[in-house]
């Protein structure tokens, strides 16, 4: 549904998400949406601290700024001082699908003339369009859809993202990469999954054994392991544990991370934020998908196979043989396509 912004020419937008990493990845469609139908407007996005990092590879836009973390009063000052000073936007956009308090704030300082969001029952005197809220099975992709159609624009549901020139090159410096990529050589990047969130964590002992199959049939597979902070003992049992031990990248920058997946040929782990990188990178993916992780968060397209558990809330069912059929069935596709 298509919501009325007014008579007066959009220059000045500002959209806000305050959320988590892979939040902000899969809001690039709408991102670049926003972009095509506006295209002489200045689009500025505000993120909290965890997705800080993302900013510079999103070409959407022309100015990132970030919330920080509690206590950091330089970065509360800065952003301050930016919702001040760079001028009243003429549209705000706020992409949190949940009441969030600070975005809330955030608009309203924002002082923008359009103010749009999604119905969250609160804050009604903020916002002065509205969206009706996403149900608990609607796909991301379904959601910036039917934001993007409010806005009067038109989009594909592609994730998006381009790692800059400079974080390209750090990543190719590697040492772990620097090797020249032999013949008919599979790369698999494996990121083990979120540590803090265990339901959608695939036990590390069926990792290691799927990661030995692999390795087993796949003579031409080449492994690494990622590793985020607090990661790299974990990345690090798997990884010394195969028939092959793999290295693992470990506390690398986000863009840096980018320009590693770019030289993949697939990320395999648990479903995190580095599932949208990839996939926002066009680098094919794996993962293990509970039944909310499928239904709301899975990266569309053949590019992006996976398992599914029986289980709406965690995947602790998925055993070894059912995970390697599926993973064996997406190589296959995946080489058909190189």
């Amino acid at each position: 549904m298509r919501v009325d912004l007014g008579p007066e020419p959009i220059g000045r937008v500002t959209c806000l998400y305050v959320g988590r990493l892979g939040d902000v990845i899969v809001a690039t469609p709408f991102l670049r949406a926003l972009r095509r139908r506006f295209p002489r407007a200045r689009v500025r996005l505000i993120v909290g601290a965890r997705a800080a990092g993302v900013l510079p590879l999103i070409p959407f836009i022309d100015e990132g700024l970030f919330l920080g973390r509690a206590g950091d009063v330089g970065a509360h000052l800065s952003l301050a001082r930016a919702l001040a000073f760079g001028g009243r936007a003429d549209l705000l956009v706020d992409l949190n699908s949940a009441f969030s308090k600070t975005s809330t704030l955030l608009a309203r300082a924002s002082r923008a003339r359009v103010r749009l969001a999604f119905d969250k029952g609160r804050g009604p005197a903020v916002f002065n369009r509205v969206i009706a809220a996403p149900d608990e099975r609607e796909h991301v992709s379904d959601r910036f859809a039917r934001l993007t159609e409010a806005i009067g624009a038109v989009g594909g549901p592609d994730l998006e993202l381009r790692v800059p020139d400079a974080d390209q090159r750090r990543a190719d410096a590697l040492p772990e990469l620097s090797e020249p990529r032999a013949p008919g050589e599979l790369r698999v990047l494996v990121h083990p999954g979120n540590l803090g969130r265990r339901p959608s964590l695939w036990p590390l002992e069926r990792l290691t054994e799927l990661c030995g199959r692999l390795q087993h049939a796949q003579p031409a597979a080449r492994l690494y392991f990622l590793a985020g902070p607090g990661e790299r003992a974990a990345a690090e049992s798997v990884a010394a544990a195969l028939p092959r031990p793999a290295p693992v990248l470990a506390d690398l920058p986000l863009g840096v991370v980018g320009g590693a997946l770019r030289r993949m040929d697939l990320l395999l782990g648990g479903v995190t934020s580095t599932t949208h990188l990839a996939a926002a990178l066009g680098t094919p993916t794996f993962a293990f998908y509970e039944g909310y992780t499928q239904a709301v968060w899975r990266p569309r397209g053949a590019r992006h196979g996976g398992f599914v558990a029986p289980d709406w809330d965690h995947v602790q069912a998925v055993g070894v043989d059912e995970a390697w059929a599926a993973l064996r069935e997406h190589l296959a596709r995946i080489m058909q396509s190189r």
